[in-house]
């Protein structure tokens, strides 16, 4: 989408633009040094880590790890379309986007809202259709058998989709209707709605904007639920049912409750319980975790006590593990068998369920519980299981206190790891942390040079061809380098917070962003000084090694034919690149 808008538009917007003026006048902040700091407005904290650094137009937050430049804030914190975004930054500097670029840009957006709008009536109809629908009386007497008041009927938007193949409004566009998924075409060249005679459970954005709808049978028939298929409004591993609900009563819970179905969010709305949130019929993402920790610093996550509640809560551990960063955390509340949430807040009422919440299984005990149940811990090979089980998963952990305890609990289960006995030497708590703190690993020289050349632009001067080939041509950073590269050379004024605007819809985004923020341990030296000693450094070792591969290889062919099978130029290069090793 960004690339529409003129990159070099967007570049001088964000140039311009004082973020610390603009996040002031949502967010006071109080000055700190070089920086600027406020509680986050992005997640519940007592003491400040939302920092915003004017000189590189970027701000982070060391709780949470939000972060970005302008426009990220404003899509963040006043939840705009990236449009919106560039259109109140513009604005404020009384500039005009350019027209054909912008008209391009508009004619996509436009080509959405009618999506949006065709959703709205028809939420607006199957609330009416429940109030005075003459079929909709079974669907009310459902809803009041399951207790919830008109009230809550009335928060959620809850409607009812009438019985018949045509119920919906004349008036709707078909083909919004078609690509909204309210309708479905058959085979006669007509269309018919997907929902009938079932209660509608609107999908709202955070936005409050209807991006979608669940729908649910009153009787035994099946399917059981009935959901929206994707479009371009509504992609399942990215939003969750009641969010926007959740938002509108606690701008900032300390914690959100994940569950699986809408009845469980209704059903503890109505009791009290207004902070919980549920999938949209799949599995817990990364993508889900990282909006949720945007808003709380803890998720529960509270399944049924089947198997497949067992299932959910797994998958719902192994995608979140990446989004754990310091001062986030998940628990899990696993119920008896025979109830789901919205059964066990109706037979226990709030004060029954809050008190198993309060219970619910740290992500350590739930982790190592899981992995080692079915393992003999007496045994070598038990304990070799549940390392080889538990190492990678571990490996997804950000860099940070936890990964390392995590780590040091795993090293002193199975009595293996680097962390076996420097890690767990002493029981005192304070201690186990310092040693995290004093053993943790130092950037590798790649994630070094590509940090202080995103964080500081002007370095790229500092590079001469012989290094930007060698790192243009390193496996893992290569393609990275190369796009950072190309946009230094267009762009040498650029800031540090104009960059992660040119990957936003790259797949490199993310690693842009944690690399604008990554904190370089520059010991007595100043920053430039370590990235030409790290270039140095890096473009060594990188001949080193390919002298090493070539000898390798010249050996390799000498043990298969000899010495003196070599031909002449190969000795002597033999020779030479022995010299040099």
């Amino acid at each position: 989408m960004a690339g529409r808008i003129p990159r070099e538009f967007i570049d001088n917007l964000i140039a311009r633009v004082d973020i610390v003026d603009l996040i002031d006048a949502r967010v006071p902040l109080k000055q700190a040094g070089k920086n600027y700091q406020a509680r986050c407005p992005f997640h519940n904290e007592k003491s400040p880590s939302f920092n915003v650094n004017r000189e590189k137009q970027f701000y982070h937050c060391f709780g949470c790890g939000a972060s970005g430049n302008v426009i990220s804030f404003l899509m963040d914190y006043e939840r705009q379309t990236f449009v919106e975004a560039v259109e109140t930054l513009a604005d404020s500097l009384g500039l005009e986007i350019p027209k054909e670029s912008y008209r391009a840009e508009k004619r996509e957006q436009d080509s959405i809202l009618p999506l949006y709008q065709v959703q709205e009536q028809a939420a607006e109809f199957y609330a009416r259709q429940l109030r005075e629908h003459p079929e909709a009386t079974r669907a009310r007497d459902y809803l009041q058998r399951r207790g919830l008041s008109d009230e809550i009927i009335q928060h959620f938007k809850l409607g009812y989709a009438p019985p018949g193949w045509r119920s919906l409004p004349d008036t709707l566009p078909a083909d919004s209707l078609l690509a909204a998924g309210l309708a479905i075409n058959n085979d006669a060249g007509g269309f018919y709605d997907r929902f009938r005679d079932r209660i509608l459970f609107p999908i709202r954005d955070r936005r409050g904007r209807v991006i979608g709808f669940g729908g649910r049978v009153m009787g035994d028939e099946t399917p059981k639920y009935l959901n929206s298929p994707e479009t371009p409004t509504f992609k399942k591993h990215r939003e969750v049912y009641g969010l926007y609900e959740l938002l509108a009563t606690r701008k900032k819970p300390e914690r959100i409750v994940v569950v699986e179905g809408y009845m469980d969010v209704i059903a503890l709305a109505q009791h009290g319980v207004t902070y919980a949130v549920a999938t949209l019929g799949t599995a817990t993402s990364p993508d889900h975790a990282d909006l949720l920790f945007r808003y709380a610093p803890e998720l529960v996550f509270c399944f049924d006590g089947d198997n497949a509640g067992r299932n959910a809560a797994w998958k719902a551990l192994e995608a979140s593990l990446p989004a754990l960063r310091n001062s986030r955390s998940m628990r899990f509340l696993m119920l008896p068998d025979t109830h789901d949430p919205d059964s066990l807040v109706r037979a226990e009422g709030k004060e029954g369920f809050m008190h198993r919440l309060a219970g619910a299984q740290q992500l350590s005990d739930y982790f190592f519980k899981h992995l080692s149940d079915n393992l003999d811990m007496d045994s070598i090979e038990g304990r070799s299981a549940l390392f080889q089980n538990a190492n990678p998963l571990l490996g997804k952990l950000p860099d940070g206190v936890f990964k390392d305890m995590m780590q040091a609990r795993l090293a002193k289960l199975t009595g293996h790891g680097k962390a076996a006995k420097a890690r767990v030497a002493s029981h005192k708590p304070g201690h186990i942390i310092q040693k995290a703190h004093t053993e943790r690993a130092k950037p590798s020289m790649l994630r070094i040079i590509l940090a202080l050349l995103i964080q500081n632009p002007e370095f790229f001067s500092l590079i001469n061809v012989e290094a930007l080939t060698e790192l243009e041509r390193d496996e893992k950073a290569g393609p990275l380098a190369g796009k950072l590269f190309s946009i230094l050379k267009e762009r040498p004024d650029i800031c540090c917070g104009g960059i992660p605007e040119h990957f936003r819809d790259e797949a490199e985004y993310g690693l842009v962003l944690k690399l604008s923020v990554l904190e370089i341990p520059l010991s007595d030296t100043d920053a430039r000084t370590e990235f030409r000693a790290t270039l140095d450094k890096f473009v060594s070792q990188q001949k080193a090694m390919l002298i090493e591969q070539r000898l390798e290889w010249l050996e390799r062919k000498a043990e298969r034919i000899g010495f003196a099978g070599l031909d002449e130029t190969e000795r002597e290069e033999y020779r030479r690149l022995t010299r040099k090793r």
